[in-house]
């Protein structure tokens, strides 16, 4: 055996250097299809498992902000594919694909999951009629469990604030797409309804959902996990998932499927003019009821003035005229107190509404501070400039900060 010259030896990382470049040049974007195996997630929130088929098997790594594209829960066994580009771990040696994407293999498989967990759902009665909670009409705390960030939170705080100012609004932030979504939403309910009756922190109702996305971005909607904690919560529930068109199994669960997160502000507080408009309805019947009581009473005591069983004997007519006098008069100032006390209770309500009417201190000349659509409460979340927007009665201005001591 001739020795090798110097010049020709590699040394391992040299080798396995040049075997990853091959491996990459050749397999830098491929689908590969396998039987799911010892799935694995690090503390990191990286998922590592291995494909495998009757002949050979494949470790494979996806990082944590990659795993929020995955609709499913993985579980030993289960027929996948995986997207990803295959490289050598130079530290072992080993042939690895790095996922980018997973998906449930065979056609159908995703409708396939809905409709079996569906069905099984339903004959366990979780969509029964009977089953769902009625939803409070004057709501003091609501509890919010969606991202704390996008759209649809900005829609829910903000509709809630525009339609009913004394509601309270309670915002529990959790990650709504993902491998970890399913677990943080219903530990969210669970949260929720652990908290004790005379926690002010403990709302009348929860609202769980997110904005529009694709079917993946809204599966997390679609485990079990999720809906069993709506199922177990003491607490009415209102689904707001996606767009009108989105129906979850979370829609199916609730107690109220609202279409979009909008339209649950609609859905769980009245219009403050409404409220408004009830209650002078309800004066004006009121005064009109004990107008006309008063009314039938002093006709049903002319009646009996007038008849001739009163004439004779003439002293007692006066007696009961006067009795019935003084009982007239008695009901003439109850009806008037009655009708004063539901004027003062109007003129009350009135006031608080106004009071709590968010244009009010624009109009005395105040301005409202936001930054990126969000309220601004202190100084210190400021930092120097920082693009933040000024709200008068007429318009808006956008500003920059300067330093504190310019």
């Amino acid at each position: 055996m001739s020795n090798a010259l110097s010049s020709d030896i590699l040394t391992v990382t040299e080798l396995t250097r040049g075997l990853n470049g091959l491996v990459e040049d050749h397999y830098d974007d491929v689908w590969v299809e396998g039987e799911l195996s010892d799935f694995t997630r690090a503390a990191s929130g990286h998922c590592y498992f291995s494909l495998k088929d009757e002949d050979a098997q494949i470790r494979c790594v996806m990082w944590k902000h990659l795993t929020q594209h995955v609709y499913f829960e993985p579980e030993e066994g289960m027929q996948v594919r995986v997207n990803g580009h295959a490289s050598v771990y130079e530290r072992r040696g080993d042939l690895q694909i790095q996922a980018q994407a997973m998906r449930q293999a065979g056609k159908g498989a995703q409708q396939k999951a809905f409709e079996q967990l569906k069905q099984k759902l339903q004959a366990e009665g979780l969509f029964a009629p009977e089953r769902k909670q009625t939803l409070p009409l004057f709501p003091d705390t609501i509890g919010i469990i969606t991202s704390g960030q996008g759209a649809a939170v900005h829609d829910l705080q903000s509709g809630l604030a525009r339609r009913f100012p004394p509601a309270e609004v309670v915002l529990c932030p959790v990650t709504v797409q993902g491998l970890d979504a399913p677990q943080a939403i219903a530990d969210a309910v669970a949260a929720f309804n652990e908290l004790p009756s005379d926690d002010a922190q403990r709302p009348d109702l929860l609202i769980v959902g997110r904005g529009g996305g694709s079917t993946e971005d809204l599966w997390a909607f679609n485990e079990e996990k999720v809906a069993r904690a709506l199922d177990a919560s003491a607490l009415p529930v209102v689904s707001a998932v996606g767009h009108e068109s989105d129906v979850t199994i979370a829609d199916l669960v609730a107690d109220e499927r609202a279409a979009t997160p909008s339209a649950a502000a609609e859905l769980v507080v009245p219009d403050r003019r409404d409220v408004a408009g009830r209650i002078r309805g309800l004066h004006d019947r009121l005064q009109t009821q004990v107008t006309r009581r008063l009314q039938n009473a002093r006709q049903h005591v002319d009646a009996l003035v007038a008849s001739r069983a009163f004439h004779a004997p003439a002293r007692r007519l006066k007696q009961y005229r006067q009795r019935l006098d003084v009982l007239a008069d008695r009901l003439e100032r109850g009806g008037t107190r009655v009708v004063k006390q539901a004027r003062t209770r109007l003129d009350h309500l009135h006031d608080r509404l106004h009071a709590l009417d968010p244009e009010q201190p624009l109009r005395r000349g105040y301005a409202h501070l936001t930054r990126d659509g969000m309220p601004v409460h202190s100084a210190e979340s400021l930092d120097e400039g920082e693009r933040v927007r000024l709200h008068f009665q007429d318009g808006h201005r956008d500003a920059h900060v300067l330093p504190s001591d310019a």
